[in-house]
């Protein structure tokens, strides 16, 4: 096989030539993707189910032009993983942390300010 068509079908393609590692899940994979970073744009949260060892953080990384207030479920109390909270107001273009994760289970996630905005709800999964 040809470097010049490898390169093409990793352009084209988005995927690699013979004996490279698979790429890595994307939003449209099934169940929650492996990554410690949320992304917020106009568009939403990006992606809303993740997956994360015990222990871990998860960065919310505000792209957007509005602010946004990044909180735990239960709205309005916000108590189903406190961890969540230490994101809370975050400008455009700040990014914020969670605290450590240290218990295995699905928290959910929302935007204090929009509720209601599905594209804005999500789950961070901590597993052992």
């Amino acid at each position: 096989m040809s470097l010049r068509w490898c390169v093409g079908a990793l352009i084209v393609l988005g995927s690699g030539c013979s004996g490279d590692t698979p790429m890595a899940p994307t939003e449209t994979s099934v169940g929650p993707v492996e990554t410690n970073t949320i992304t917020i744009t106009a568009a939403g949260a990006s992606p809303l189910q993740i997956q994360i060892q015990v222990g871990e953080r998860v960065l919310f990384v505000n792209n957007d032009d509005v602010v946004h207030d990044m909180s735990s479920d239960d709205h309005p109390s916000h108590l189903e993983c406190p961890e969540l909270n230490q994101v809370g107001f975050l400008s455009p273009g700040e990014s914020r942390e969670t605290g450590n994760l240290v218990t295995a289970r699905t928290c959910g996630f929302h935007d204090h300010l929009d509720a209601q905005n599905s594209s804005l709800n999500g789950t961070i999964t901590i597993v052992e």
